[in-house]
């Protein structure tokens, strides 16, 4: 990766990919006491080892994390199954951070491409969107052999006909700030689900933002103007 690379002043990028889970939805509450359920309750581990667990390896879809956590376990198929059937069930409950639409639109508005790169099936993410509103240039979900990462990375700078350094990924994992390094993509961070300390700890060079609005001054994009969208005026 080029000197800056991770630095989305040096350069606006042309297209930016969002994360879903933690990012643009609101999903991560009820996916930890989810998860730590489970694991607490098939495996034996305290709540805090539970919950330590499953935020460490987010970013990978959940049938990789539970073979991180316990490889090889006989347990790790009906897990995965009932982590993803009670996710399912609730995903059209979950909201999106409400200011989500408004920074997607604004960046469409000034010629990037948005992607959504997610852990969960096209099918279902597509589904979401619709039902909120919510328009991008490119949906990736996972299927064997095309995870959230690099592999979504690389699809996108092909379809767009960019270079991976003009991709932008935000995200809200630890995980996805190294899969972006290692990919060759820039990186900013949105604190929540990790605090901005650790995430500054792991990943120095990276921008923390606490609210997406955030990411437009970074890109050199000015914030909506109130009534479409941001934050009111302090």
């Amino acid at each position: 990766m080029s000197d800056g690379a991770d630095r989305p002043t040096d350069g606006r990028p042309t297209v930016v990919i969002f994360d879903f889970d933690g990012t643009i939805a609101d999903t991560m509450p009820f996916l930890v006491d989810l998860a730590a359920r489970l694991l607490r309750t098939r495996y034996g581990m305290t709540d805090a080892q539970a919950r330590r667990a499953y935020i460490e390896t987010t970013g990978l879809p959940f049938c990789r994390q539970i073979e991180i956590i316990f490889p090889g376990s006989g347990l790790n198929r009906a897990t995965v199954e009932e982590f993803e059937g009670d996710k399912l069930r609730h995903l059209q409950d979950f909201r999106f951070f409400p200011d989500a639409l408004p920074v997607v639109a604004e960046l469409r508005r000034h010629g990037l491409k948005v992607c959504l790169s997610s852990g969960n099936y096209e099918s279902l993410i597509r589904g979401v969107l619709r039902s909120r509103g919510l328009v991008v240039d490119l949906v990736m979900g996972y299927r064997p052999g095309f995870e959230k990462g690099p592999q979504h990375f690389a699809e996108a700078a092909r379809i767009f006909g960019v270079a991976l350094r003009d991709v932008l990924f935000v995200g809200d994992s630890v995980r996805d700030g190294l899969a972006a390094k290692q990919a060759g993509v820039r990186f900013i961070a949105r604190s929540g689900l990790v605090a901005r300390e650790e995430i500054a700890r792991c990943l120095p060079e990276v921008p923390v933002v606490d609210s997406l609005y955030e990411v437009l001054p970074l890109l050199g994009i000015k914030k909506p103007p109130a009534g479409e969208g941001s934050p009111p005026s302090a």
